[in-house]
């Protein structure tokens, strides 16, 4: 027994080893972190898959994938169903803590320029790499372009002026020179006409009344569904053509604050003035306002049953939507197309005020774009629920931050996401100085006092003493 104790003791060390390398002590804590930077609760830590909506599977999917650190993570759309926390959650984790490789199919632009370092663009079949991030990519993009249709526009010109001295001279008295350069002309390595922009959307909001000037007042307004408090406390007025950006946390009340402007639901608390003259424009974020068995002509038809078929088709094809597709059942579409027919049907209304709750989610790059440039030129009020940082940057004057507290509250700041970011980052400066001292404080506080010369002598020599021994 005392021969096999070493052995085993050994054995014993390497497993404990190995079990530590694998993060046997700390998995628990490494899950609860995983999942709490992704938006769970430590309530909804032991909830049954099955009860979870489909943002949320997708949400633990995600955390699942990121605990087996795996080598290689693919991603489709990693960030669909994050808020803007769990976003730079996810950012962080990827550039500071994971080691391994990333391939990732995302048209959030504002993230794809904080985690990529490389963009593979794929067009005609073919995939052609760019270095840098997406913004960087935008950017080479521009100039091959101009550099491909200037080198276009010379070759065309030298082919024009060659082939006319071709015609001028064949029959003439320089047929040779004529004939030599037609040779040349046929060997020439033709530069490729540059490809135009693919078609994207074609979009124009424009206001049937101009509405008045006051849009909203909220006074000392509280929202909650019987004990369960979603938010209080809400003090601020909106005035005609600002653009409220709308950010927080999942399930803090954003859109339960939408329904509260439609009349949909009434505040709990305090008063919520709406005004009298405005025609409001609702896009839900679950697509709803779509009867999914009829046909994309009909659904729109139903809007103007006084245009002719020529028209709304015509009126479609601003949508993307041509040929045969006019007729495709609404239940047979995927989330982008559901998504176009309900931004037709949102530009027909003719709003003075747009409720938009995430319309960039089931959109690609153009189409985006097209949306942005649309709404900048809508002269009339917009309010955004968007965790699309880009869109936030590019077109809102102000933004309605949700706190994300149990029964908390939502304040309203002047500026768009860069600046919100930017006044943020200027309060942790202001305040780590202070935390910093505070900690200096306490450990002087808490330090052990140095012992007596007297003290240290006699310690000293027990130690000798015991090692002596």
């Amino acid at each position: 027994e005392t021969e096999e104790a070493p052995d085993l003791l050994a054995a014993y060390a390497r497993i404990q080893e190995q079990h530590e390398q694998l993060g046997g002590y700390d998995y628990e804590h490494e899950i609860n972190r995983i999942l709490g930077g992704l938006g769970f609760s430590e309530l909804d830590f032991n909830l049954p898959i099955r009860v979870l909506s489909g943002g949320q599977k997708s949400r633990a999917t995600l955390a699942k994938l990121l605990l087996e650190k795996p080598d290689l993570l693919l991603f489709d759309e990693p960030t669909n169903h994050l808020d803007i926390n769990g976003i730079e959650w996810l950012e962080n984790y990827l550039n500071v803590e994971y080691n391994g490789a990333v391939l990732v199919v995302s048209h959030d632009r504002y993230f794809l320029d904080k985690v990529v370092r490389k963009v593979w663009e794929l067009e005609e079949h073919q995939i052609k790499i760019y270095r840098g991030n997406y913004s960087k990519y935008v950017e080479t993009k521009r100039v091959e372009q101009l550099v491909a249709e200037r080198a276009f526009k010379k070759q065309q010109a030298f082919i024009e002026h060659e082939e006319d001295f071709i015609r001028r001279n064949m029959a003439g008295q320089r047929t040779r020179e004529a004939q030599g350069r037609q040779k040349k002309l046929n060997r020439l390595e033709r530069v490729e006409k540059p490809k135009s922009d693919a078609p994207t959307l074609s979009l124009s909001f424009m206001p049937e009344t101009r509405g008045g000037n006051d849009i909203l007042r909220c006074q000392k307004v509280g929202k909650a569904f019987g004990d369960k408090v979603i938010f209080t406390d809400l003090n601020f007025e909106v005035y005609r053509r600002d653009i409220i950006g709308i950010i927080g946390a999942n399930g803090t009340g954003k859109t339960t604050f939408f329904r509260m402007i439609l009349g949909d639901e009434a505040p709990t608390e305090g008063e919520m003035w709406v005004g009298p003259t405005l025609k409001l424009g609702y896009y839900a974020q679950e697509l709803e306002g779509l009867n999914p068995d009829n046909e994309i002509i009909d659904e729109i038809w139903a809007l103007r049953p006084k245009h002719t078929q020529g028209e709304i088709r015509n009126f479609l094809g601003k949508f993307l939507f041509s040929g045969d597709d006019v007729f495709k059942r609404i239940g047979n579409l995927s989330g982008g197309e559901q998504s176009r027919v309900l931004l037709a049907k949102l530009l027909l209304a003719h709003a003075n005020v747009l409720l938009l709750d995430e319309p960039t989610n089931h959109l690609d790059i153009p189409a985006r774009e097209a949306l942005e440039a649309a709404l900048a030129e809508y002269p009339a009020t917009l309010f955004i629920i968007s965790h699309d940082r880009y869109l936030l940057n590019s077109l809102t004057t102000k933004l309605l931050i949700f706190d994300g507290k149990p029964g908390g509250t939502a304040e309203l700041f002047e500026g768009n996401y860069a600046e919100y970011v930017a006044q943020q980052q200027q309060v942790l400066q202001v305040n780590q100085p202070i935390k910093n001292n505070q900690e200096a404080q306490h450990i002087q506080t808490n330090a052990p006092k140095p012992k007596s010369k007297a003290k240290r002598k006699r310690k000293m020599k027990a130690q000798r003493l015991v090692g002596s021994n």
